[in-house]
């Protein structure tokens, strides 16, 4: 049976949803400072664990976790006085490794399979452009392979504009979800396949392997729907990029320190040679980190430029060094045991509703997908009902439950959630179902 949360007054004077949307249009473009976060018309007062309350007091089950990066929960103590007492101590000085910084280096690659030196930033689009970057100075090539619905960040030919295959006067497809635009004078050097697709892979390793500089890819599709790398896919990259001598860069914004504190390279046993891992290192925090082969991360610096005023900030490595421990307390599987109670419980409600979806995910991830069978690949996830997913997302909305505003974006949970927290999600989604059935 759930429980019912006491929902915190507004602070005096604050102003409600819609009023601070009118004043955020009138000075920012679009009402919000990222696309995303203009598409939720709610104004957030307060967050805290698996909760959010907006100016009325509405309070929020929050599956969106800022996309991911809320691995812990809002707010969390622990992490948050870690930082407190860094700030008391030390703050940006950007002279010789910054407080905490090496502790972190040391702490992540004791965890993470990939990693023998590291690098420290502010975002996962830092670390994935690092990585593009060091990948074609080692290799001497400029040729990427990437694949269908995977983000890695908005910037520059891993972006997610070169999210579809791209040719001299040939567009991304008008109705691909967040597509952006996509430079057609990147056709020789981004190639775009589909995930899972084996026989496409070979083909390109076949014409052009001797081009590829790196695979980019999430070893587990998160951005646009969840699927699971298909038996021996991940193994076969690891294969070809090795015989080509080409690189393999993981992308494990999303998967990294949610699934495993090794990443997802651990469940899945496929060792790159580069990983590119996002805020959820620091629970939300201003962190992010890029590990690897120590031959090739000892580019950085040296071939391959690496500066950032903010990389390596004291304050989100003293965010991340709490994470992991709590994360090594039973976080990791603790998150594991309430994805499945939530995965197996939404797929009993679509099954009691006769509704056409499916449950996919694994750990900490979810997501129903609005067709007769789960995806494998982008293409399949973006042939579903969108009508009936959105009239199931404004259902939950109403309900409490936070999702996110797109259809085909994967939800979450933290450590911080509760199982009556999830058996009240289920509850929702039992009632919204029946109402979009």
């Amino acid at each position: 049976m759930s429980t019912t949360i006491q929902q915190p007054d507004a602070p005096v004077g604050a102003p409600k949803s819609q009023e601070m949307f009118e004043r955020a249009a009138r000075v920012i473009p679009g009402g919000a400072s990222a696309g995303g976060r203009s598409d939720l018309a709610d104004y957030i007062v307060r967050a805290n664990g698996a909760y959010l309350w907006n100016a009325e007091g509405k309070r929020y089950i929050d599956h969106l976790l800022s996309y991911g990066p809320i691995v812990l929960g809002h707010a969390d103590p622990m992490v948050n006085n870690a930082v407190k007492r860094t700030i008391d101590r030390v703050d940006l000085n950007w002279v010789g490794p910054q407080a905490n910084e090496v502790e972190l280096a040391e702490r992540i690659v004791s965890v993470l399979p990939s990693a023998e030196k590291v690098v420290l930033m502010n975002t996962g689009t830092d670390a994935l452009q690092h990585a593009l970057h060091v990948a074609r100075a080692f290799t001497g090539r400029q040729t990427i392979v990437k694949f269908h619905g995977h983000y890695h960040g908005w910037a520059g030919q891993l972006g997610i504009g070169a999210n579809f295959d791209v040719e001299p006067g040939n567009a991304p497809p008008p109705d691909a979800p967040n597509s952006g635009g996509a430079d057609p004078r990147d056709a020789d050097t981004v190639i775009v396949l589909d995930w899972n697709d084996a026989d496409s892979v070979r083909q390109v390793f076949a014409a052009r392997g001797a081009e590829i500089a790196a695979v980019f890819t999430e070893p587990y599709l998160h951005s646009y729907t969840n699927a699971a790398p298909a038996p021996g896919f991940l193994e076969l990259l690891r294969e070809l990029t090795t015989r080509h001598g080409a690189l393999l860069v993981f992308d494990e914004v999303k998967t990294g320190f949610r699934h495993h504190l090794g990443g997802y390279q651990s469940i899945a046993g496929v060792i790159p040679d580069m990983t590119a891992l996002g805020k959820a290192i620091g629970n939300g925090y201003t962190i992010s980190a890029l590990a690897g082969r120590a031959d090739v991360m000892d580019l950085l610096g040296t071939q391959v430029t690496i500066d950032g005023t903010f990389y390596a900030n004291p304050y989100g490595a003293a965010a991340a060094l709490a994470t992991i421990d709590a994360l090594e307390a039973g976080g990791i599987e603790k998150m594991w045991m309430l994805g499945e109670r939530l995965r197996e419980g939404l797929a009993r409600a679509i099954q009691d509703a006769g509704v056409t979806a499916n449950v996919t995910g694994v750990g900490s991830g979810w997501i129903i997908n609005w067709r007769e069978e789960p995806p494998v690949t982008f293409r399949e996830a973006v042939d579903a009902d969108f009508d009936r997913g959105e009239a199931f997302r404004v259902a939950m909305h109403d309900a409490g439950i936070l999702l996110p505003p797109y259809v085909i974006t994967d939800a979450r949970i933290a450590v911080a959630y509760t199982t009556d927290d999830i058996d009240e999600t289920i509850e929702a989604a039992t009632r919204a179902l029946k109402l979009v059935s």
